[in-house]
């Protein structure tokens, strides 16, 4: 594996990694809005948080799911059968 083929948009590795990165950003987004609407489903004071606290939640929302989609996508790769 080379640079060149790695930064080439026509080479498999590239077209590989892109589809990769584009099915963790898709698990990751599905994963904060699952997470934003069970908070305000179960927790209807969610609503009533100052800026200060949204933000942490957010924040603590995001990060986590962004960690989890990307071990979600470890473990498939580490024990697909191809």
């Amino acid at each position: 594996m080379d640079w060149d083929e790695i930064l080439d948009p026509f080479s498999h590795l590239y077209q590989e990694t892109l589809r990769e990165q584009q099915q963790i950003v898709n698990v990751q987004d599905g994963l904060i809005a699952a997470a934003r609407q069970l908070a305000e489903e179960h927790y209807p004071e969610i609503y009533h948080l100052e800026a200060e606290g949204y933000k942490a939640l957010e924040t603590v929302i995001i990060s986590a799911c962004v960690r989890l989609s990307c071990q979600i996508n470890d473990v498939i790769l580490k024990n697909q059968s191809v």
